[in-house]
């Protein structure tokens, strides 16, 4: 077993861990605290996922390299979830980005199924995040026991 097969599900272990405190735990938070604006939080959240979305593309570009320097066969378990990322940073995010910035300039913007699509493809990326942990480690313990 080598060191780059024990890196990668806690690669992806420690962004699940990500995904679900920056994403699904403390993005909605902030909008429960009643001293913060609208905008405030907006502008917070903003920043928020910047910073979860640059540890996400680390920990992507770590993945793929430890999967192509070490252990091949444990990419078809990482693409959906990198795929994912991908989709929600190059679609969704551009979008809601865009809505964000015309709220904080004190615009109507009307309501939108956008956040919901986030949200959606999060806890799948999550899920598939955990799925590929498992099952890289499940084959890790196989393959050593018939070793």
């Amino acid at each position: 077993m080598s060191l780059g097969s024990l890196i990668l599900p806690t690669l992806l272990i420690l962004w699940l861990g990500i995904a679900i405190g920056g994403s699904l735990i403390v993005a909605p938070a902030k909008f429960t605290v009643d001293s913060l604006t609208l905008s405030t939080a907006l502008e917070v959240g903003r920043a928020q996922f910047r910073w979860v979305a640059v540890a996400e593309l680390v920990i992507a570009t770590g993945i793929i390299l430890t999967t192509l320097l070490s252990n091949p066969s444990g990419l078809i378990w990482c693409t959906l979830p990198i795929a994912i990322f991908a989709l929600q940073w190059l679609a969704v995010m551009p979008a809601l980005d865009e809505r964000t910035a015309r709220v904080i300039a004190g615009d109507d913007v009307g309501e939108s199924q956008l956040h919901l699509v986030y949200v959606i493809a999060e806890i799948i990326k999550c899920a598939l995040l955990l799925l590929a942990a498992i099952m890289i480690t499940r084959g890790l313990i196989i393959g050593t026991e018939q070793s």
